[in-house]
């Protein structure tokens, strides 16, 4: 099973940031193709009403009739940490894949992640130490001691790594205690690199180190401009290369 985050508004695309043409293909048609190229076959949606039957139809038509369950984010204030928690409510307790509806990465990338096992780790984040082709001025930074994390977010004066925008989750008590404390210390508000910064800073999240395998992140239409035919056309075509065989 695999989560994706698509609840954002996305103001600098149009607000329906998932939906927005890359190769004439919706941004989300990336990682719901490359995870099902992987073996995932249920998709958990997480978004906005107005997004939903869309995005619904976007899944079924890459994985089957049936392969997904779209979750509406009714209180879209309290971020994407509070949407990561909507969906894994549908995953009884297994671990799952969870990814960014507008990153756009490699089947390798994800596979690496999706194979990380530390018993000890409730969130793994799939992290690249010098990515190619995102600002990491404007990226969220992790820090890491060999495979644990020990901060995250994206104003840190110290980091190691970058976060890829896929993670392996696995939800449980101690993961709701953490959002809780989350929300207790940002008045309600569970931002996604706030809850994995408070579980780094409790020893419960690893890294899953994917240097040099291709990803990049479309937040603006200069993004965009770059993924569709600029500079980081290369790793749409490296991707595409793979998906259509």
């Amino acid at each position: 099973m695999a989560v994706l985050l698509a609840a954002g508004e996305g103001r600098r695309l149009g607000g329906r940031k998932p939906l927005a043409r890359l190769r004439g293909r919706p941004l989300a048609w990336y990682p719901v193709s490359v995870l099902h190229l992987l073996g995932v076959t249920e998709f958990v949606i997480v978004t906005r009403g107005e997004l939903a039957s869309e995005l619904r139809g976007l899944v079924e038509m890459v994985a089957g009739a049936g392969s997904a369950v779209v979750v509406v984010n009714r209180e879209p204030w309290r971020e994407n940490g509070y949407s990561l928690l909507l969906g894994l409510r549908e995953a009884d307790g297994e671990a799952v894949l969870v990814s960014m509806s507008d990153h756009v990465y490699s089947p390798r990338l994800a596979a690496r992640v999706a194979a990380t096992a530390y018993p000890w780790a409730l969130y793994v984040t799939g992290c690249d130490a010098s990515p190619c082709c995102v600002d990491t001025d404007e990226a969220t930074k992790v820090l890491a001691a060999g495979p644990v994390e020990v901060a995250h977010g994206k104003g840190l004066p110290r980091w190691t790594c970058i976060d890829t925008g896929v993670h392996l989750a696995r939800s449980g008590p101690l993961l709701l205690e953490a959002a809780r404390l989350t929300c207790r210390l940002n008045e309600g508000v569970l931002g996604l690199n706030s809850l994995l910064d408070t579980l780094a800073r409790l020893g419960m999240a690893s890294t899953s180190r994917v240097d040099g395998l291709p990803w990049l992140e479309v937040d603006t239409p200069g993004d965009l401009e770059e993924a569709e035919s600029g500079r980081n056309r290369w790793v749409v075509d490296h991707v595409l290369e793979w998906l259509q065989g």
